[in-house]
């Protein structure tokens, strides 16, 4: 389109899953101000010549909320733009305070704000009657003493963090007094009933307050206490129809709680059964883990472009996300040990067809454990099938296929 040309997007953060988004802004002939850390707008100036102008983030504060919104707001005030996307969890604020004073579309300053906050999500979808787990906000962690020994098993979570940091599951009550020996002074926690179930989130993308698309994603986790996510299959539930329907209509719900208005959400959720799902959280953010890209190969669009033309106002046109052209998946690697990580050998991962891009996460030399976060993971890969099942049995093959060698307190290993 010749308008896109005379445009500009401000991109608040752009980490490695953004750069979908400034391949579609290239393609649509968008200008884009980017706000980062330095290091970062270096490593993206020279191959994304739509880049225009750039705002930086110190780097030592990026992961701080507070630390995005003056750069983005001077950025702002330079470029004057046409549209404004958040990126990853600490760039929703800065961006949706940036959509608010120059009236451009986002999910809403209310939205923003309830996204960051887990404590704020369950007193919403309570206010709604959505369906959550028993829950209690705490102080300190000692305080809710009583009320999770009633309910064992339990999670304790952090309100605000993301890639299951601070996220534990506590069975027994030795394991209730060993947490809050380890976590009492750590402030406000929200203890959460443990729900039994499947993971799953739903990827969506609305626009004026009404879902244009639905993406569900099954998950595999390291299980309890972390529950690190390992694997991630786009374009599940062709085959469930039930499990389908119970998850758009709680993605509906969810949207309309938040008050949500446009951009992409992103919502996790337990199924008890097909048509029992429980919310677990939602951000309003680019999903982690390459879910994106996922998504895209999966239903076979530009969702990133997709979601540029929310950003710009427009309704973009979108398949409906029941039927799947493609089985897309992100599979992660977990340490088989605690040690130093002696060796990372991945080369049974290339050349394979299936498996569209892979990298290590972590070098030789790191200190490594079994996953308790999404940080501790050893190495990543997409992977691009032509059905569920042999998208599980590929990432099978690779992480069998790894070779992990571990020093001092580990043992070498083959495989995860």
């Amino acid at each position: 389109m010749a308008d896109d040309q005379q445009r500009t997007v401000l991109l608040v953060g752009a980490g490695v899953m953004a750069e979908g988004y400034l391949h579609a802004a290239r393609a649509m002939g968008l200008r884009v101000g980017v706000v980062e850390t330095p290091a970062r707008h270096a490593a993206l100036a020279d191959r994304f010549p739509c880049i225009v102008d750039f705002e930086p983030v110190d780097e030592a504060a990026a992961g701080r909320d507070e630390s995005w919104t003056a750069p983005a707001a001077t950025l702002a005030a330079r470029l004057r733009p046409d549209a404004v996307w958040a990126f990853a969890e600490p760039h929703v604020l800065a961006a949706a305070m940036v959509q608010h004073r120059l009236g451009l579309p986002g999910p809403g300053l209310d939205a923003a704000v309830v996204s960051r906050n887990k404590a704020l999500q369950r007193a919403e979808f309570g206010r709604t009657g959505l369906p959550q787990p028993a829950h209690r906000h705490t102080r300190r962690l000692s305080e809710s003493t009583g009320w999770a020994l009633e309910r064992l098993p339990v999670v304790v979570k952090p309100v605000s963090s993301q890639g299951s940091q601070g996220v534990e599951r506590i069975g027994t009550p030795d394991d209730w007094a060993d947490a809050v020996a380890r976590r009492d002074a750590e402030g406000p926690l929200l203890v959460e009933q443990y729900v039994e179930g499947r993971e799953y989130s739903v990827e969506a993308l609305v626009h004026r307050g009404r879902v244009l698309f639905t993406n569900l994603t099954r998950k595999e986790t390291t299980g309890p206490p972390h529950f690190v996510e390992l694997l991630h299959e786009a374009g599940h539930g062709a085959d469930r129809p039930v499990l389908r329907k119970a998850a758009d209509e709680l993605c509906r719900g969810v949207v309309a709680a938040l008050g949500m208005v446009t951009g992409v959400a992103h919502l996790e959720f337990r199924a008890v059964a097909d048509d029992e799902p429980v919310i677990m959280e939602v951000a309003v953010r680019t999903p982690g883990d390459h879910i994106m890209e996922l998504v895209a190969r999966a239903h076979g669009f530009d969702v990133f472009g997709a979601c540029l033309r929310l950003a710009l106002g427009e309704e973009p046109s979108v398949p409906d996300g029941h039927g799947p052209v493609r089985s897309a998946g992100s599979l992660f690697l977990s340490s088989p040990g605690t040690g130093t990580l002696a060796a990372l050998d991945l080369s049974s991962w290339a050349g394979r067809p299936e498996v569209a891009r892979y990298d290590a996460r972590l070098a030789p030399g790191a200190r490594v454990r079994p996953a308790e976060d999404s940080g501790d993971r050893l190495a990543w890969a997409v992977l691009d099938c032509d059905s569920p099942g042999r998208m599980r049995e590929l990432a099978r093959e690779l992480a069998a296929g790894a070779v992990v060698e571990l020093a001092e307190d580990a043992e070498p290993a083959a495989g995860v």
